[in-house]
């Protein structure tokens, strides 16, 4: 029969040595694991960081260009405008000249006419319309009272002359037209 062998120190000290060996293999591969992961997430962090300025510069740039465009728009935008006008002033002045022979007034009437004609068309063609709100109810969103007359055979708040012609361009008000609104005269 033959009896275990029992540790001596030494054996056992070879066995924590091992076991630490192996304790600190495993702790550097965990520790170059975490310095991968580190560096990983470091160049992640400087990826994402190189990203937002660009996307940053990016918008800069768009909101560059929207202002530059707006500026333009601003500038520009009333040229074609411009040039319808520019006829209406042509024919102004070809009324004026007209007005040196004093004999015949129905040419400078004609000239006249033709110019208001010029000035409605372009005006069309930017998109102002005219408004002329006679016999309509009062609208203080379109219309800018100017007298209120009492009458007894218009109803109450009925646009009864219209002293300046109102505008509108798209829809919206260029300029409310100036009226005279009628009122009920106040029983006695």
């Amino acid at each position: 029969m033959t009896l275990p062998k029992t540790k001596t120190n030494k054996d056992s000290e070879k066995e924590i040595e091992e076991e630490n060996s192996n304790n600190s293999s495993e702790a550097q591969i965990e520790e170059g694991v975490n310095l991968k992961e580190e560096f990983t997430e470091a160049e992640q962090i400087q990826d994402l960081s190189d990203k937002l300025l660009r996307a940053q510069a990016e918008l800069q740039n768009v909101r560059r260009s929207a202002i530059q465009e707006i500026t333009k728009v601003r500038l520009y935008g009333v040229e074609s405008l411009a040039r319808e006008f520019l006829s209406v002033g042509d024919n102004l002045e070809r009324a004026i000249e007209s007005c040196s022979n004093k004999d015949d007034l129905s040419l400078i009437a004609e000239g006249l006419e033709l110019t208001l004609k010029s000035f409605n068309a372009s005006m069309q063609t930017a998109g102002i319309k005219s408004v002329e709100p006679k016999g309509e109810v009062f609208n203080p969103e379109h219309h800018e009272a100017i007298s209120i007359i009492e009458d007894e055979d218009e109803e109450e708040n009925i646009v009864i002359e219209v002293i300046q012609k109102g505008f509108t361009i798209q829809e919206r008000i260029l300029r409310p037209a100036k009226v005279i609104v009628s009122k009920k005269p106040k029983k006695r």
